[in-house]
């Protein structure tokens, strides 16, 4: 962080240590008021840092890490309604009634002719036609990366938690130190 050179006392301009007046009472009066000036600087900019950066860090990790586990539920999810077509398709039914959202909660009637194949959704909005017997690996695949991702998040959450922590105990820290010494 920054250290700021705090004015001096009895000239008001610059630093104390480029301040041409020699008097030692105003020196030493100058210096504890220097000290305690850049300890409130620097508790302030610590400050800033824990709750500005390190906690906004924080939000977007666990907002990142908590949209992997809902991917990986949603794969789940995938996963048995690919076996629950798998158990349709031996029993001899190739065709699927269904309901479409269309968004904001609209549902609409949908007939899939043909259920031999589907689209995943692999990610960066990319999809991927697969037969219905290959989808369990693109999706064991899927999971097995979004569960690589989930880990460095849960990382990163640790680490930067660990920041915060540690930037507490600085600022308690400075603001244990006397004023002049």
């Amino acid at each position: 962080l920054k250290q700021y050179a705090a004015p001096c006392v009895s000239c008001r301009r610059g630093s104390s240590s480029n301040c041409g007046s020699n008097s030692s009472s105003n020196i030493s009066s100058s210096m504890a008021h220097s000290a305690r000036i850049d300890l409130n600087a620097k508790v302030r900019d610590y400050e800033h840092f824990a709750n500005d950066v390190l906690k906004v860090d924080l939000q977007k990790t666990v907002e990142q890490r908590a949209k992997c586990q809902l991917e990986i539920e949603e794969l789940e999810e995938l996963r048995r309604n690919v076996q629950q077509l798998k158990q349709q398709q031996e029993a001899g039914h190739t065709t699927l009634k269904t309901r479409v959202e269309l968004g904001s909660g609209v549902l609409c009637r949908a007939a899939v002719p043909d259920t031999s194949h589907l689209f995943i959704g692999i990610g960066l909005g990319f999809h991927l036609e697969v037969a219905l017997h290959e989808a369990d690996r693109v999706i064991d695949l899927r999971q097995q990366a979004l569960r690589v991702q989930l880990g460095k998040c849960i990382d990163k959450a640790a680490r930067i938690k660990a920041h915060v922590k540690f930037v507490a105990q600085a600022i308690h820290e400075l603001m244990q130190l006397p004023a002049a010494q």
